[in-house]
This record gives C-alpha cells, structure tokens and sequence, in this order.
C-alpha cells in the first residue's frame, strides 16, 4: 500500500520461457532494474546482470540484498532485524528483559538501503550520460547498517587498541560470569569513560531497570521533557543557548556557560539536579506555549508527534508529506508523501498501489502483445 504506490503492476513467471521473454522485452527499455533476491538466485533465473546487459549495455543494474554476493556471508539470508544485530546497531540497546533489542516498527536500515540503492543508480546514471555504459552496483543490509553508525564505529589504534582487547575479552567470558547484555554494555561504556578520560574516578550511572542505553542518565540540555500535554525535545547545545534556557526557566546552573568537552566530574554530576529543575519546570505548560517561549529566545525545540498526529498536522500538509490516494481492493487511504521538492519536476500524488498484476494487459500491449497473445500468456499461467 505504502511502497507500492504509483507504480504499475505486471505479474510474470520467472520460470516459463514465455515469462522470460517479456522481462526481456522490458529490459531493451529500461534504465534501471532492482533484483532482491539472494545470491545466486538471479543467475539461475535468467534475470541477472550478465544476462541483462547483453540485452541493454546501457543498463544499470541495482543488485541489492542481505549480505552481499561475495564474501564469507553472502548466502545468509536476512531481513532488517538481522542486519540490525550483525551490523552491531544492536549491541548498543537493550529491552526490558536486557537482552538485545531490535528494530521497532520502523525498518531503519530497510529504508537506508533503499535510499541508497536510489542515490547510487542515480550517480550511475549521470555516469553514464558521461561515457554511456551501464553498470551493476551491489548494496546489502549489512553495509547500510554499519554505515549508519558513522562516527560511532571508529577505532583509533594507538588510542583504543587496549580497550577493544579488553571489550573482547569481556564478551568471550560474559556467559561464564553469568552477565547480561545489559551489564555487558554498561561494562563497555565504563570502560570507554576511563579510555577517554582516564582522570575521572566517577561511575556509570546505571537506573534499576534492563532498558539500556535511552533510561541512562541523559544531558539535560539535549533530551526529551515531559510537558502538560505530551512530549517536546530541546537541544541547547551552545553555551547562549544554555544560559538562555536557564533564564526562561529560572534555573541556576553555574556551569552552563562552560562549552560541552570542558567539564569534569564535578560538572557531570551537577547535571543531574539540573535535569530534576528543567523536568519540574517544563510540566506547567503545553508544548505550544513552550515551543513559542524556546524560540522566542533562540532555543531549538519541538514536539514529540505520533503518527496519528501527523495525518493532520498543519506543516506535514503543507509539505504535502500526507498523501489521499486510492486502492482498488481497499479503497481510499492516506500515506506519507515524497519528501524530496524539485522545483522543475514535483513529485505530486497519482496513483495508490496497484493490486497483483493489475496492469498486465497495459505493459504487455505496450511491449507489442496483441489481445490473442495475451490471452494465450494468461492461459499457460505465464501472467497474471
């Protein structure tokens, strides 16, 4: 319904020469072609890049899958929540039992594949305005979910080489030491406080519950508050802003001019009985009149939504980031719309998700199948 949008549906069997004969009807035509399937699978379809490009060498070819198609894990198969334990996103979270948490509702590296997959067929594409050959280009969960770590997944040798032989030696004795995940990643994050500032003698502060690390004790002038009616984030992270805030609010905080990375023991413990006078501020008023004070004096903000907010939400509609559109089966729905504006060629709402093969008989008649012929594919269960 949601992904579907727009397109039109044509539904082949892969396995019948009839079926491979329009796919490859289709490719003399085409500028990019997507394959999802595990390695090897295309290959054995017929469908693969070598195949294609002998049909269009103009072609780019989008080859996107789980883990690769080299490598010593190229036939694992997986989804996003695999890709999110493999990738290492995982590790950093845990649930309310304390063990390892995965993906919520959202697909996050699903989607980041996707975008990839995008923006990579696009520069080829410019690429080939250049030179004019085609290319295949390979994506995979697992890449996009260590490339979203970014500045997260780095080691500097002379600097962390002690302390992931440490981390290392940890895990492989954890289950022995009968620890959990979440004592596993407190460990690490103590560990990692003594890397970096082997002068601190503090702790981590660790709450009495698994849910690791979003309950920990958080920087007061960079997390979400509780308000009269919902949730609203502030990010004061410049020394005016700081000060700003505590102005607003009537607070004292003797080190909020200091600039973040200049503390000490002494200011990290200070920031907890400044996050207890933000917190008891910030109920009194709604996410409006808080949102209108914060700006007022330069503060960024914003209001935590829910999905239900946002269908009609005054700036996602004005963004046009809700979408009316239409399924045969289901009828009317709303959708997010595009998030990316052109100023030459708008991206506006046009068709909702077609139903299984809904337009076959309008593909194949533009590939020069005749009514017969089509008739006959629909027979042999070649299409649909």
């Amino acid at each position: 319904m949601t992904l579907n949008r727009g397109k039109k549906g044509l539904c082949i069997d892969l396995k019948q020469k009839e079926g491979k004969e329009i796919i490859h009807k289709l490719v003399e035509k085409a500028d990019i072609v997507i394959q999802n399937y595990a390695p090897g699978v295309a290959k054995r379809l017929g469908i693969d890049y070598g195949t294609f490009s002998a049909i269009n060498s103009r072609l780019i070819f989008v080859s996107s899958t789980a883990f690769g198609e080299s490598g010593p894990y190229k036939t694992r198969k997986g989804f996003d929540i695999i890709a999110h334990a493999a990738s290492g996103i995982m590790a950093a979270y845990a649930d309310e039992l304390g063990n390892p948490r995965g993906p919520g509702g959202n697909a996050y590296i699903d989607v980041g594949t996707a975008m990839l997959n995008a923006m990579s067929a696009i520069t080829a594409l410019y690429h080939r305005t250049r030179t004019g050959e085609g290319q295949k280009i390979e994506t995979c969960l697992f890449n996009t979910g260590m490339a979203l770590q970014g500045s997260g997944f780095v080691k500097i040798d002379k600097l962390d080489r002690e302390l992931h032989a440490k981390q290392r030696d940890l895990l492989n004795t954890a289950r022995e030491k009968n620890m959990t995940h979440t004592q596993v990643i407190d460990a690490f994050s103590l560990m990692g406080l003594r890397n970096e500032q082997p002068e601190s003698a503090r702790d981590i502060e660790v709450p009495d519950c698994n849910h690791r690390p979003s309950d920990r004790q958080t920087y007061p002038y960079y997390r979400i508050y509780q308000v009269k009616d919902g949730f609203i984030g502030i990010a004061a992270l410049t020394a005016r802003q700081r000060v700003s805030l505590c102005d607003l609010l009537g607070i004292e905080d003797k080190f909020a001019h200091i600039d973040i990375g200049n503390g000490n023991d002494e200011t990290y413990f200070h920031q907890k009985g400044v996050m207890e006078k933000i917190e008891a501020c910030m109920g009194e008023k709604t996410k409006m009149q808080w949102i209108e004070s914060l700006e007022a004096v330069g503060i960024p903000c914003g209001p935590v939504n829910y999905g239900v907010d946002l269908y009609d939400d005054p700036h996602a509609n004005h963004m046009n980031m809700v979408w009316n559109l239409e399924n045969p089966v289901s009828g009317p729905y709303r959708m997010m719309g595009h998030p990316i504006k052109f100023t030459k060629t708008p991206v506006e709402p046009t068709a909702g998700a077609p139903t299984l093969g809904e337009h076959t008989t309008e593909i194949l008649t533009s590939l020069g199948y005749d009514d017969r012929q089509i008739a006959e594919l629909r027979d042999m269960k070649a299409v649909k």
